[in-house]
């Protein structure tokens, strides 16, 4: 015995600690890489020590939790594992307490909380609601929901469910079987609860008589899901004897309750005491689940196999008086619903006498197919009523027993272990071997076990823990020799045609471990070459690097570079981030002089090459043998993309996709360009002066302290103005040969030239990570992957860009088309390459196609470069350039549609398409002339339409009659345009020439307002000052020829106190342009209700109906009435009152708006009292003005 550890329970002043504790063994897994021990007092309080074999810190560092049981009274009796790191703790009164040992980060970490039927009335920690017999609503009854009478007697982990994390917990009362499913992550939930009594009463009958007493003792889950019961059955007629028998449920479905398959009685009768709890109770253990059974009492051991047709073995194992059992281990994994069984089995007992025992059955020894055969009528032979002689014999345990550790490996996982082994060890190169290596799978789909199997060996072979691997002095050919076995695993399941046997994620992991010793190889021989040529401090920087690594997770060693190499290459990765993390720190601390610069930048260097040598020479060893691995798809390409033979949807994800790497990449561009500008500002100067004139697209993604955010196309790289790349480099041809073979620490020339080469290896490694690690988390956090996917279309031509002027174009044209990034191509083309454009553009679109076409259209269009884009004789060109014309956004004047979409449609005549274009130009033009000119062209157009189609489709026929409504429009524009420019002629005094476009001319505003004034009386002027001024800005943008909208057209045509006739005479075009004006104005009224008619399509309701009872408003008020009514007062006879109707504004407007065809119905026309329901302020302010300012200030902040 190594050691003796005492740990503390609880204070030892409290009443029950003499009562003992539920003690349970955490074995290591996943999450637990030591022993640890959990400890239960018997009033509740947990105590877990993690680390009890290898790393107890003390025996008084432990993690505890209370479990604030419900009743006082009540004690804790036993503990379950069902799940790794996942515990049920439960009472004598029959409450059951879930206790985890690990929180959702992985860290260790004690929770518990009690189980309940319905979780959704927990709150607190433990709740206190609900307990596991009984359920719903917490209460003292329902925290002893057992009933009067019963009590909790066992536990049993299950299969594993379809919910994440979670088990099958059965739950063993003297009269009952509760069944449930436990989760770390998820809420309990209560399935069935099962009346054995009811349940097993016809089985009891048939066996030993109805009157035959039911004890429950144990329960236990055997492979596929059967459900085994230890019971006693005591007759009445024989009281002092208890008759063992073993029940099997099974249940087709998860929440079902089962149905009984069978009783089968024990040969063996206890006539020794039993009980339903305590050290007296019997246990029933299912080791590997199944098929041999191991019936368990304080003094003795059962050894049977029970198949469905009987009982086919029994053996029973008896030990001395002063001996007795402590505990078992049955070493049972969480294993998933399955049918499969393993050949052998093993029972771990604990004694107090003897110690640790093992106890393990081989049923291929035990019976063959036809001894089963005979069995199944009911006989045993007696050949096969002895065990294997690895079964303890009858008596006293001797030293012929098998004494070891529990095994947590299956046995097929073990089996294909151990042959992997022997082939990668023994076998791969020593032909003289008698062993035979293959091994085959006869599992459907992926076998786990042979998963299991070869990332144990794999693992064991990154980690240095396999004892087959030989120390050597030499850890160059140590890590070789680490490499070779890591490659012969695959080599050995790929030789054997288990390729397709292992999963995707299992695959990928083989290969990371080679790929980190190819990595840790070249590390180690870059560092070998560093310390021959014996160079300055910097090249230090891999061993202090590692020994501040290693620092950081506790080691510290003599020789850390040896100490990483040997048993950390694992953590490769790791040690990379953290020199990304820890570099910058040590770069400002050493640019404090002249001499420390000189060092950064060295460091800079160094850090170049470590982080391009170990992750360059990964990513080699991944592309030439990923046919090996099996991770290249239908394509051809090895970017990990699902293999269509397995049924998997997640991506699986290396070492080197995580976000870090992306960072670190990152910081070793940014890094190399800003050392590129620094050597040769001092050094270079033709270098400097094209990096200086280089402003790069999309800084804020890297941090640089210009916070410009510019666009690939929007000459934000000024290389655009350099002289072209021959590839030769701003360094003289001259001096290349010499720096290829100068020592960087001694030239800052041969640095900078170093540096560069650099550059475009990290960009190349830089765009690897990120296409692999965006297509990772396509389909596993899509969210993520959006996001990541933005960042790399911003660095990606960042980066591409920068190589042009430090003298990399080639390799920048090279990254740009392997990594399809158009954009930056185009950009590199014409800006490198100029004179050969067209040529790149005809290879580029016959190579890429319609995508790349379309990153052409953008370039052009951003540039407003139509005659580029118009100046094609590709009838495919033409195609795709129409179908990015119709894609485009039709909001705005700017855009292609308004500029070149009509040409190009005439072009490939399609003039429907041109007509529209034209028409809606020309309705969303700020001007009359061009609208008009647009309108015309698309009249010109629908004509060609007409002239070629015989009969014409309602929707050309509606855009046709819109056409001939805008240009109406602008012709009363153009009237009221000339006329107010008469006007204005007047006033300046000058010659009546149309003066156009003279916005910021002061004398000119003052025109319009003069014009404004001829145009109202002083009444409007005076008590309507605000609608005064509205009128005198419509008149400046009229004679300025802006186009108005609808309501403003209509505001000037019905303004209430214009003058119907202004105008000098004398002169026969103002004369003619006013006679035009005064024929207009006449029925102007009437025009403005056709302009609302023609234009009410693109009007909402609301603003509809209020024009509409502006327009009838002001012409019910520009008639007198009253003195109308004056004048028709006495004996007035009907011809002098119709003449006098006759003469009124409302008739003739009324006359006018009947002869309009489309004003003959009645929506057009409003009555007085609805017209009058407002004035022309609340019109102004509540129509016109409103919307504008009906955002309330605390809604906008």
């Amino acid at each position: 015995m190594d050691s003796v550890y005492k740990l503390a329970m609880p204070d030892p002043q409290r009443a029950a600690i003499y009562e003992a504790p539920v003690v349970a063994l955490v074995g290591t897994g996943e999450r637990q890489s030591d022993v640890g021990l959990l400890s239960c007092s018997a009033t509740g309080e947990v105590r877990y020590w993690d680390r009890v074999v290898f790393g107890l810190g003390g025996t008084d560092r432990f993690y505890t939790k209370d479990l604030e049981l419900l009743d006082a009274a009540d004690r804790c009796t036993q503990i379950k594992e069902v799940y790794p790191g996942l515990f049920i703790i439960a009472t004598r009164k029959g409450s059951l307490y879930q206790v985890s040992l690990h929180n959702g980060e992985g860290a260790t970490e004690v929770n518990a909380r009690l189980l309940s039927k319905s979780s959704g009335a927990r709150s607190g920690m433990l709740s206190r609601v609900s307990s596991l017999l009984g359920g719903g609503a917490y209460s003292s009854s329902a925290a002893t929901a057992v009933g009067s009478g019963d009590a909790l007697v066992s536990l049993a982990g299950g299969s594993r469910t379809e919910i994440r994390h979670s088990r099958e917990l059965f739950v063993l009362s003297r009269e009952k079987l509760f069944k449930w499913i436990v989760s770390r992550s998820q809420p309990e939930k209560f399935v069935y609860s099962l009346d054995l009594s009811h349940a097993l009463g016809d089985c009891v009958a048939q066996k030993v008589g109805a009157d035959a007493e039911i004890r429950s003792y144990d329960v236990a889950v055997a492979r596929g899901g059967n459900i085994c019961l230890l019971l006693g059955l005591q007759i009445p007629q024989r009281p002092a004897e208890v008759q063992m028998a073993i029940a099997v449920l099974h249940s087709d479905q998860i929440s079902t309750a089962p149905d009984v398959l069978g009783l089968w009685l024990l040969d063996n009768i206890w006539a020794g005491p039993l009980s339903q709890e305590g050290a007296e109770r019997p246990h029933l253990a299912l080791p590997e689940r199944g098929p041999a059974m191991y019936v368990v009492s304080r003094n003795a051991v059962v050894v049977s196999i029970v198949p469905t047709f009987g009982v086919a073995f029994e053996e029973a194992i008896f030990f001395r008086d002063d001996d007795f059992v402590l505990g078992i281990s049955d070493r049972n994994k969480h294993l998933a619903r399955s049918s499969q069984e393993s050949p052998e089995s093993c029972l771990t007992l604990s004694c107090f006498g003897a110690g640790v025992l093992s106890v393990s059955a081989h049923t291929g020894k035990i019976f063959s197919s036809s001894s089963l055969a005979d069995s199944a009528h009911g006989g045993i032979g007696a050949n096969y009523t002895t065990l294997d002689h690895d079964i303890l014999p009858t008596g006293w345990p001797d030293s012929r027993t098998r004494v070891g550790e529990p095994s947590s490996i299956d046995s097929t996982e073990r089996r294909f272990k151990n042959q992997i082994e022997q082939a990668v060890f023994f076998g791969m190169e020593n032909s003289r071997n008698p062993l035979s290596f293959a091994i085959s799978s006869q599992t459907n789909g992926i076998d786990t076990a042979l998963e299991n199997a070869v990332l144990r060996v794999s693992q064991s072979i990154v980690n240095n823990t396999s004892h087959f691997i030989t120390d050597r002095l030499d850890l160059g050919a140590h890590l070789k020799e680490r490499l070779y076995r890591a490659h012969s695993v695959m080599h050995f399941v790929s030789d054997n045609g288990l390729t397709e046997k292992l999963s995707l994620a299992t695959r990928v992991q083989l290969c990371a471990h080679a790929e980190k010793l190819v990595a840790a190889n070249a590390l180690w021989e870059y560092q070998n070459d560093i310390w021959a040529k014996k160079l300055g401090p910097a090249s230090q920087l891999l061993d202090n690097l590692v020994a501040s690594f290693l620092e950081s997770i506790g080691l510290q060693s003599k020789d850390p570079l040896r100490v990483f190499f040997k048993h950390h290459v694992a953590s490769i990765s790791e040690m990379l981030v953290f020199m990304h993390r820890n570099l910058g720190v040590l770069r400002k601390a050493l640019e404090s002089s002249e001499s420390g610069i000189r060092d950064s930048q060295h460091i800079a260097y160094e850090a170049n090459r470590i982080a391009l040598v170990s992750l360059q020479s990964a990513f080699t060893f991944r592309f030439q043998n990923a046919h090996l691995y099996g991770t290249v798809s239908d394509s051809g390409s090895s970017d990990y993309l699902p293999d269509p033979r397995e049924n998997e949807t997640v991506l699986a994800e290396n070492w080197t996709e995580h976000a870090a790497i992306i960072d670190l990449l990152l910081e070793r561009l940014e890094g190399s360009y800003r050392l590129c500008r620094d050597i040769s500002g001092h050094h270079c100067s033709a270098i400097y002066e094209r990096i200086e004139r280089t402003n790069l697209p999309n800084t804020e993604y890297v941090g640089d302290r210009k916070q410009q955010v510019l666009s690939v196309f929007d000459d934000a790289v000024s290389v655009s103005h350099l002289p072209s790349d021959d590839g030769s480099g701003a360094i003289g041809g001259d001096v290349h040969a010499r720096l290829e073979t100068d020592d960087p620490y001694n030239s800052s020339l041969a640095l900078l030239y170093a540096t560069i080469n650099q550059m475009g290896p990290l960009a190349n490694l830089c765009f690897r990570v990120f296409v692999d690690r965006i297509a990772f988390l396509h389909q596993t956090r899509p969210n993520e992957a959006a996001s990541l996917s933005r960042r790399y279309e911003a660095v990606r031509p960042r980066y591409l860009l920068c190589l042009v002027p430090i003298s990399r174009a080639p390799i920048a044209f090279r990254l740009a088309e392997e990594y399809r990034d158009l954009a930056s191509l185009i950009m590199l083309v014409f800006t490198t390459d100029r004179a050969n454009a067209a040529e790149h553009m005809r290879n580029y679109v016959g190579r890429f196609g319609k995508e790349f076409a379309d990153t052409l259209f953008v370039y052009y269009e951003r540039r407003q470069a139509w005659a580029s884009l118009l100046y094609t004789q590709d009838g495919v060109f033409d195609e795709w350039l129409k179908q990015f014309i119709d894609e485009r956004p039709v909001d705005g004047t700017d855009g292609p549609m308004s500029q070149i979409g009509w040409i190009h449609d005439v072009k490939m005549s399609d003039f429907a398409a041109a007509a529209a274009k034209l028409t809606r130009a020309g309705c969303d033009s700020d001007d009359v002339d061009q609208a008009r000119t647009m309108l015309s062209l698309g009249k010109l157009a629908f004509a060609i339409v007409e002239s070629q189609e015989t009969t014409h489709s309602d929707t050309i026929t509606k855009a046709h009659t819109r056409l001939e409504d805008a240009l109406e429009m602008c012709e009363v524009q153009e009237t009221l345009m000339r006329y107010f420019t008469v006007l204005i002629g007047e006033i300046k005094e000058s010659s009546h020439e149309y003066i156009w476009r003279r916005r910021d001319d002061i004398n000119d505003r003052k025109a319009s307002l003069d014009v404004a004034m001829l145009t109202t009386t002083p009444e409007c002027r005076h008590s309507y000052p605000a609608l005064y001024i509205i009128y005198s800005e419509l008149v400046r943008r009229i004679w300025n020829g802006s186009a108005l909208g609808v309501e403003d057209l209509i505001d000037v045509l019905t303004f209430p106190d214009n003058t119907s006739s202004v105008g000098n005479q004398n002169n026969n075009d103002d004369a003619d342009s006013t006679e035009r004006y005064n024929q207009l104005v006449h029925d102007r009224c009437a025009l403005a209700v056709d302009i609302l008619s023609r234009a009410s399509f693109n009007l909402p309701e609301r603003t509809r109906e209020a024009a509409l009872r502006t327009i009838w408003r002001r012409v019910f008020l520009s008639d007198n009435w009253p003195a109308l009514a004056t004048s028709l007062r006495g004996n007035v006879p009907d011809s002098h009152l119709r003449t006098q109707l006759l003469n009124t504004r409302l008739y003739s407007t009324l006359k006018s708006c009947v002869a309009m065809r489309e004003l003959a119905h009645p929506i057009w026309y409003v009555l007085p009292t609805d017209a009058l329901v407002a004035n022309d302020t609340d019109y102004l302010v509540h129509t016109r003005l409103g919307p504008q300012f009906s955002q309330e200030p605390s809604a906008s902040a």
